[in-house]
């Protein structure tokens, strides 16, 4: 039984678990049709007569623009028909015209709520296809009568509409706590990713602290206090995969393995870049200009014209089909000659180069750090698409540096940068920051997990619900979705304009991956 052509329709004899970094996989395969009739209708009896094959609802561009195309689910076994990507804020389902396709049915009745009533009315679907339906009052009831009228079939059809932007990044005063650090004051922090935990790294009034996570949602931090070099620029801190390393006031470069004890490696650099695979790559200053270096070393080569040697933020490391070797990443920083650039530079092991094409503005000390960010396609369906998020800096005007919290957004790897949509920003009023920290954990989400851990606690906020169809299989799973992982990003500490270190840990998602999956 292939569907008909038009809106796609999702059947489902079973409950899947879904994850929401699988959705642009799952987008593949839903639409196809399927020639094994046996996947299609696995309901006992005589109810197989009373399946309903297709759902979809009618074009109507005055309530939302390519309304027909609208992704249904069809859950045989529980009689759940509903979209589980919902429909934008706002949009009216008070009176919607639906197309349903069965394969035999004698009966298709629909009861629903008349608008502004308190009473319920039913149309025969059959002799009436034309009638509008109303689903701002809750879901309404489909009977489906078989061919024969020996067997019945009852439905709820629900239209999903979100209460709320489900893509904004959600910055909120609610997931906010001070550093983790026993310091009382810190004047200087980094934090890093190391070894699948977060290290964030404070030091002030002549004391250092050292605090371990890998759950970061959770607040569970181990706090230690490591012998830091002597003069230690803490804002040096990288991290490699398999060491940390920071520089002291002089240019020397430490390593350690567990950010407790520090040792001389005898390199020197006056910037550092970011750690690439099990090296730290960095610039120098020597007599005869500036040179790209690494630890352990390789060839060292003139860094070239434009590329910047201080105040480059982040570094991002990825890896793409395109390359044998990953792909490290930074945008914005100063110059040789002490110009502020806002170019993506990159460098795949052996070769340093420009790759952007359309800069951002010209920026220092940002954060920068991969992100999934949610796609609608012309079925109003979500995916997921790979991003490089950009935030913070500093930046010079004519009464001198200023900083900035606004956020753009790259969907090709640092090619083209674009200010991200308002709903992608901060509040407004927050004030700017420059050289903070942006690290992705996921956290396993349930209904029982505590979310106090000290961050400050607010009530649970009303989400809608939201999902992508699982693709169809023909094995069952009765049981709905108790826990899904939820991308948050921490963001940690940075520098006010007057450059007094920032004492807090911001916890940002984008709202729709926080929604409890229907299945």
């Amino acid at each position: 039984m292939c569907l008909p052509s038009g809106a796609a329709t999702h059947i489902m004899t079973n409950r899947f678990p879904l994850y929401l970094l699988l959705a642009t996989v799952m987008m593949a395969t839903i639409a196809s049709c399927n020639s094994d009739s046996n996947e299609v209708v696995d309901i006992e009896g005589d109810l197989g007569n009373c399946a309903v094959s297709s759902f979809s609802l009618a074009k109507d561009d005055s309530v939302l623009t390519r309304l027909d195309s609208v992704f249904f689910s069809i859950d045989l076994p529980t009689g759940e028909i509903f979209n589980a990507d919902s429909l934008p804020v706002g949009t009216k389902i008070d009176k919607l015209i639906v197309k349903i396709g069965t394969a035999s049915a004698k009966g298709c009745d629909l009861t629903f709520r008349i608008p502004g009533t308190d009473r319920d009315t039913t149309i025969d679907y059959i002799k009436s296809p034309k009638d509008s339906i109303n689903f701002a009052d809750g879901p309404v009831k489909l009977l489906v009568t078989s061919y024969d009228g020996l067997s019945k079939y009852e439905y709820r059809i629900k239209v999903n509409v979100h209460t709320l932007k489900p893509d904004t990044l959600y910055w909120s005063e609610q997931a906010k706590r001070s550093l983790p650090t026993d310091i009382n004051r810190p004047e200087a922090q980094k934090a890093v990713e190391y070894m699948g935990k977060a290290y964030c790294l404070t030091t002030g009034g002549g004391s250092a602290t050292l605090a371990v996570s890998g759950d970061p949602f959770a607040g569970d931090w181990e706090m230690m206090h490591p012998a830091l070099p002597a003069d230690a620029d803490v804002n040096s801190l990288t991290a490699s995969s398999d060491a940390l390393y920071m520089l002291d006031a002089s240019g020397s470069l430490f390593k350690s393995t567990d950010g407790l004890s520090w040792t001389a490696t005898g390199a020197h650099m006056n910037h550092i870049y970011g750690g690439y695979e099990a090296s730290v790559i960095g610039a120098r200053r020597d007599a005869d200009g500036w040179k790209h270096v690494s630890y352990p070393a390789t060839t060292e080569k003139p860094v070239p014209s434009g590329c910047p040697v201080r105040g480059t933020g982040q570094m991002v490391t990825y890896v793409t089909k395109w390359s044998s070797t990953p792909m490290a990443i930074f945008v914005g920083g100063r110059d040789a000659s002490g110009v502020i650039v806002g170019s993506t530079w990159g460098y795949d092991g052996g070769t340093w180069a420009k790759i952007s094409t359309r800069d951002m503005y010209e920026i220092e000390d940002v954060v920068l750090f991969p992100y999934n960010t949610p796609r609608v396609d012309n079925s109003w369906r979500v995916s997921e698409r790979s991003a490089l998020i950009a935030m913070g800096g500093r930046y010079e005007t004519e009464e001198g540096t200023a900083t900035d919290n606004l956020l753009f957004i790259s969907y090709d790897q640092g090619l083209t940068w674009n200010q991200a949509s308002d709903y992608l920003q901060f509040k407004e009023g927050e004030p700017g920051f420059y050289g903070a920290q942006a690290l992705v954990f996921n956290a396993r989400l349930d209904a029982s997990r505590s979310y106090d851990s000290g961050w400050i606690k607010a009530g649970e906020p009303t989400l809608p619900v939201w999902a992508t169809p699982v693709p169809f299989t023909a094995s069952r799973v009765s049981k709905p979705v108790d826990e899904w992982d939820c991308p948050f990003i921490y963001l940690f500490g940075g520098y006010d304009e007057s450059g007094q270190l920032r004492n807090s840990l911001w916890r940002g998602v984008i709202r729709r991956f926080t929604f409890r999956p229907l299945y």
